[in-house]
């Protein structure tokens, strides 16, 4: 099935089978079973009985106990986060933890400035915080990989642990090479006496969350801790299901219960940055739930805004303000203002980049069908910027892309993003001997390069890409979940219903149906570009569904071509508009094409 932008399958061979209208059931129900989920009540439980004790996670153990037997010696304790929202989370929750458990603990954070020293720990850094009279560095959301470094510190004296959930650099007969730490914690090391039991793929917020809950466990010598320990858990679940969203893991298992319990505990939340990051994001606490494209599209891009631009210590400080209090309350408000203007200035410098890259790539043939890969510099392109810039570009043009800040010194350092199917990171190991450095995984890297050498990365990735990258893969993919018709979708209740399978993510996206032979009685264009699409279908009875296309705009004469045609099927997501009070149903399309 072909519409007029993307290539439509099923997403599986029962979703072929299930036929609105004909088959017994509810919507969702049968969204579930397109999706060949066996038993949807276990699927969709999402309780406190999903989540893995600390002993379903390699280290998390020791790792808990070495830590409470630090805040019980007095030692000087350093955490070393990342700058995204997920490091941030992460070490807020070691911090808010250990401070919790004394009083006098000598705890402080340090994140990296990706314009200075980069991601992870580095030989400088490690020294530099050994020199401040530093004992113990807990290296969270990074340090897999940091051998050199690690080495360098022990050397110094300095006592380093890993808690990470990176990517292991693999020896020559593809063994995993561990960092030199007193204790590794990654949920893809293997579990002793753990039945199978545990997720391989935690953020690195979750692996934080578990391991403070061993270090409360060995420090009150249970499972039974005081209230305030219980409640600062309760604290850290939240942020570790936050990380899970804003880091894009797989929303199955015990993801998706961290995630539904964020969810849901997030409104009513003790940390006081929190609330006043949500309130400023435009939910206000008494809105009601906060779905996962509030994290998505609000939390998330307000809090990465800050290491995309420079320092991200003003998040750790939202995250770890004191007890509740006019002071504290009035600070986490101030904070959460600064970091939304933050955030404004990152959305205008990435348009720009989008926009600019665009046109560069489209003028300079590198949209062309024999073209499959794109790679631009620019000196005004931030490399903070050009990752989230690199994902926009890649869901217009469907291929992998590339983009550089190319910096006074003589080197390009970018980012790129990939397609379903594609490793960029094998595409950049093919072009090694152009590079100054690369690292990442499949769908996503970082690199650097000589800016004078940037056509000869683009001709080697062109070729790599030519080889591993058919044509039709160029062509962006829907996956559909079962049939369905606009009369089953044109009251509250029924998309609801629809709407109760979230958390939606990787591993369970945001359903997609398809409604066949359909005619809008309403056609307009709106928006400042005239680039969005809203139809409206009869439902049953006199009710109306409205359906909106974002972005439908550069495909507006094949679109009005298909309607003016006759009917039309179209792929869409059933959602919820909520607008000054009222609730209605909407249909989120992402193609439509002319029946057949």
């Amino acid at each position: 099935m072909q519409g007029i932008v993307s290539k439509w399958k099923w997403r599986s061979p029962s979703a072929a089978a299930v036929a609105g209208g004909n088959t017994p059931g509810p919507l969702a129900d049968r969204v579930l079973r397109g999706r060949e989920i066996k038993d949807p009540v276990a699927f969709l439980d999402d309780g406190y009985g999903r989540v893995v004790p600390p002993e379903g996670l390699s280290g998390a153990v020791e790792a808990g106990r070495r830590l409470s037997e630090a805040i019980a010696a007095g030692r000087r304790i350093v955490i070393h986060g990342d700058y995204d929202f997920d490091g941030i989370a992460a070490s807020a929750i070691l911090a808010r933890s250990l401070r919790l458990l004394s009083s006098e603990a000598d705890v402080r954070v340090v994140l990296p400035d990706r314009y200075q020293g980069g991601y992870g720990l580095s030989v400088e850094g490690l020294r530099r915080i050994r020199e401040e009279g530093a004992e113990l560095v807990i290296a969270v959301d990074c340090g897999i990989t940091a051998i050199e470094p690690i080495e360098a510190g022990r050397a110094d004296g300095l006592e380093v642990m890993v808690l990470d959930h990176h990517t292991f650099i693999l020896d020559p007969r593809g063994e995993r090479v561990l960092p030199p730490a007193s204790v590794v914690v990654h949920p893809g090391l293997p579990v002793e006496d753990s039945n199978g039991v545990g997720t391989d793929h935690l953020c690195g917020a979750a692996v934080a969350f578990k391991v403070v809950w061993a270090m409360a466990r060995s420090h009150f010598g249970s499972d039974r801790v005081p209230a305030v320990m219980k409640r600062e858990l309760v604290e850290a679940t939240i942020l570790a299901g936050l990380g899970t969203i804003a880091d894009v893991m797989p929303l199955v298992e015990e993801n998706r219960a961290l995630a539904a319990l964020a969810l849901r505990g997030l409104p009513n939340s003790g940390i006081s940055g929190l609330r006043a990051l949500l309130v400023e994001s435009g939910h206000g606490l008494q809105d009601g739930p906060v779905h996962e494209e509030t994290v998505q599209f609000q939390l998330a891009p307000r809090i990465n805004a800050l290491g995309r631009f420079g320092s991200a210590m003003p998040a750790i400080e939202l995250l770890t303000l004191p007890e509740e209090g006019d002071a504290t309350s009035a600070r986490a408000a101030e904070l959460a203002a600064e970091i939304s203007a933050t955030n404004l200035e990152r959305r205008a410098a990435e348009r720009a980049i989008v926009e600019e890259a665009t046109a560069r790539a489209e003028a300079e043939g590198q949209t062309a069908e024999d073209h499959p890969v794109i790679v631009l510099g620019d000196p005004n392109w931030k490399r903070g910027l050009v990752g989230p810039a690199c994902a926009k570009i890649v869901d217009r043009f469907a291929r992998p892309v590339i983009l550089f800040e190319e910096c006074d010194d003589g080197i390009a350092r970018g980012s790129a993003r990939s397609i379903h199917g594609y490793s960029i990171h094998d595409g950049l190991a093919a072009a090694a001997p152009l590079l100054e450095s690369f690292g990442g995984h499949a769908a996503a890297a970082g690199c650097s390069i000589r800016t004078a050498r940037l056509k000869e990365l683009e001709a080697a990735l062109v070729d790599h890409a030519r080889q591993e990258i058919a044509a039709v893969d160029l062509t962006p993919i829907v996956e559909i979940d079962c049939r369905a018709v606009i009369e089953e979708m044109d009251e509250v209740e029924d998309v609801q219903g629809v709407r109760e399978l979230a958390p939606f993510g990787p591993g369970h996206p945001r359903p997609s149906v398809l409604v066949e032979t359909v005619r809008p009685i309403e056609t307009r264009w709106v928006g400042q570009d005239q680039g969005t699409l809203q139809l409206r279908f009869a439902g049953a009875g006199a009710r109306t569904v409205k359906a909106v296309w974002f972005g439908a705009g550069r495909h507006r004469d094949a679109i009005e071509s298909a309607i003016k045609g006759g009917a039309i099927d179209i792929v869409a997501t059933p959602d919820l508009n909520r607008w000054r009070g009222r609730v209605e149903p909407n249909l989120m399309i992402q193609d439509l094409r002319a029946s057949t």
